[in-house]
């Protein structure tokens, strides 16, 4: 049914209304249509990849109308597969729209059957000639295509209706003739065109002494959810004169799949540990390599009838971690670095499709045999384990946060045996922005030959971040028959991990009885060697600061190594990429009309679980508003 008819109220008014303002005017022009058209590149094709959109993605429709003359009043009914799109809202008064300065009034836009929406509006103090935009309507896409079937859907977006639901009349109330153009929506599956990253991490590694152990983590990124990806399998090789396994690897509550997975225990993890025999198709490892093979596969939704659905995975993160044992070291200084690496013939990265499409890079870690330094010796880190502690003469430690402690070792020994209570010095030293830090410790060794001092990061009233953030660096020094050895250190203090900026993708978003939907991005970034956890939330109010909206991710911040801080960044280099999380928020009605503030922070967990602040709050510099329809 039309939601008014040509003799409705609404037309009936503005006609009494345009009747006293003007004289009908003769069309001009011979013919008129009113056309669904794409705002991007003017056409009538609306054709979207999977590159392009994702399920739940939207999209704009022009409805306008081409060379109409004396236009007092229209009225349209469009129509869609309501299995594959569905309605978001429809702006009657864009910017651009017909009946600008002319006093124009609507009807709400019915939208209750399923695939279809009727909306009108008409002028009260005018008429328009000429070619305009008669409403924006959004649509949001909800079947999605895959590799496996089906890979394209379509339909037609079309006016219904013709000369009932949907109409054109001039000040006179007479029909306009026109020729409805419609549109053709299409959503096509295509290869993503990015593949896949695998890494180890971290790198390098650099164990002190024969009997340490260390992992090493596997890791993905760069997983496009087009791919639909259900497994992975890959192969680590080491030199086995350098290392050895120690024990099976360890897969971690929340890992990557588990992201994904359907219900509890929805994910199969398999390995095959210190093998060396490649099989009758594999390639040979040389005599003193062996390797370690893992496998992780995605259960189907056994719930849902044993099939695989949105959301697939995505983005990125650990898949397993592997432990070693350094079994052999040099004199220094002399000095072995060998591989931890990947069989590339090992890959398999599989889809719902039953298809291998391989990767893009993998990229192994860096190992360093332990030295042994004959003489006397110290070796100054922080309670990180090695090789992120500073482990090693004149390193870097990790990152330290805001009134952290920092725990100051420093190894003596004396051709690669431990000193005791021998009386080792510290000094630490960071310049703030208006004063300077420069302060002394000292300490005795242990039975192990090591002395340990520890400080807290002091945080002034005043402008403390300024004053505390950037490089401190700390000497160890000790003598030992009239002969002094030093070894020194630096670490970097910042945020554990920072919000950078927060904000909207749109500056406007039309309110409608049923909600609304916003867009943002928040960049945020970490100066950590090692991967950080961390949940990233945001919320937003409206203007009246009433609560409408929020959002969380969990995060695993992946750490850089080696690392790129601000300070060490000549004129002209690159700054070091952020990471981006992009997100969209359900706005309910009850969202008053007007300017809007988003807020981002960045937490340990949630506050309940006694979780707490990583970085200060961000909120967002580009206004953004709701507006009415």
């Amino acid at each position: 049914m039309n939601k008014f008819s040509k003799y409705s109220t609404i037309a009936m008014v503005a006609m009494l209304f345009l009747g006293m303002f003007y004289v009908l005017t003769p069309s001009v022009f011979a013919a008129t249509n009113i056309e669904i058209v794409n705002p991007i590149d003017g056409t009538h094709n609306f054709s979207f990849t999977t590159s392009d959109k994702a399920v739940g993605d939207t999209f704009l429709v022009n409805l306008t109308v081409v060379d109409v003359a004396n236009l007092a009043s229209w009225q349209t009914r469009v129509t869609w597969d309501p299995a594959l799109l569905e309605y978001v809202n429809v702006s009657i008064f864009p910017s651009d729209h017909v009946f600008t300065g002319l006093g124009p009034i609507l009807v709400p836009p019915d939208f209750s059957v399923p695939g279809s929406v009727l909306a009108g509006a008409a002028a009260l103090s005018g008429t328009f000639t000429g070619t305009g935009t008669l409403a924006v309507l959004t649509l949001k896409i909800i079947q999605g295509v895959s590799g496996g079937g089906p890979t394209s859907v379509t339909c037609d977006i079309t006016f219904a209706g013709i000369g009932t639901d949907t109409f054109l009349l001039d000040g006179s109330g007479l029909d306009i003739p026109f020729t409805p153009v419609n549109g053709v929506y299409e959503y096509m599956w295509v290869v993503p065109v990015n593949n896949i990253d695998f890494k180890l991490a971290p790198t390098p590694i650099k164990p002190t002494k024969i009997g340490d152990g260390f992992s090493v983590n596997v890791q993905v990124s760069n997983v496009n959810p087009n791919w639909e990806i259900i497994a992975f399998q890959f192969s680590i090789m080491w030199n086995t004169t350098l290392i050895a396994p120690a024990g099976p690897p360890f897969f971690a509550n929340g890992s990557f799949f588990e992201t994904f997975q359907y219900q509890p225990d929805g994910v199969v993890y398999a390995s095959d540990i210190n093998a060396h025999y490649r099989g009758p198709t594999g390639t040979p490892l040389a005599p003193d390599y062996n390797f370690s093979t893992v496998g992780v596969l995605l259960m189907p939704d056994l719930l849902g009838g044993f099939v695989y659905h949105a959301p697939f995975p995505s983005g990125g993160g650990l898949l397993a971690t592997l432990y070693f044992t350094a079994i052999y070291d040099t004199i220094a200084p002399d000095q072995i670095i060998s591989s931890i690496d990947f069989i590339a013939e090992d890959f398999l990265v599989l889809t719902t499709a039953g298809a291998e499409i391989g990767y893009r890079s993998a990229t192994g870690a860096v190992y360093y045999a332990p030295q042994v330094t004959l003489g006397l010796s110290i070796d100054l880190y922080t309670q990180y384990p090695a090789p992120f502690g500073g482990q090693g003469p004149n390193q870097y430690s990790d990152s330290f946060g805001p009134q952290q402690e920092v725990d100051l070792f420093a190894l003596v020994t004396y051709n690669a045996y431990p000193v005791q209570q021998k009386l080792v010095g510290y000094q630490i030293y960071h310049q703030g922005a208006t004063q300077g830090y420069n302060f002394v410790r000292e300490g005795t060794t242990d039975a192990d030959g090591v002395a340990h001092v520890s400080f807290r990061l002091p945080w002034p009233c005043n402008d403390p971040v300024n004053e505390i953030f950037g490089w401190w660096y700390v000497n160890a020094t000790v003598e030992v028959a009239e002969q002094v050895v030093v070894d020194n250190l630096r670490f970097w203090v910042w945020w554990p991990v920072g919000v950078v900026t927060i904000e909207p993708k749109f500056t406007a978003v039309n309110q409608t009885k049923q909600g609304c939907t916003m867009e943002f991005e928040m960049v945020y970034r970490t100066y950590h060697l090692q991967d950080q956890n961390v949940l990233l939330t945001a919320t937003i109010y409206d203007e009246l600061s009433f609560f409408i909206g929020s959002a969380f991710k969990w995060d695993i911040v992946p750490g850089s190594n080696p690392p790129v801080y601000p300070a060490d960044l000549l004129p002209g280099d690159p700054i070091p990429a952020d990471f981006v999380w992009d997100f969209t928020v359900a706005i309910p009605s009850n969202a008053v009309v007007g300017k809007c503030t988003v807020f981002g922070n960045a937490f340990s967990s949630w506050p309940w679980l006694g979780g707490y602040p990583y970085c200060p709050e961000v909120t967002n510099t580009l206004d953004f508003r709701i507006t009415k329809p």
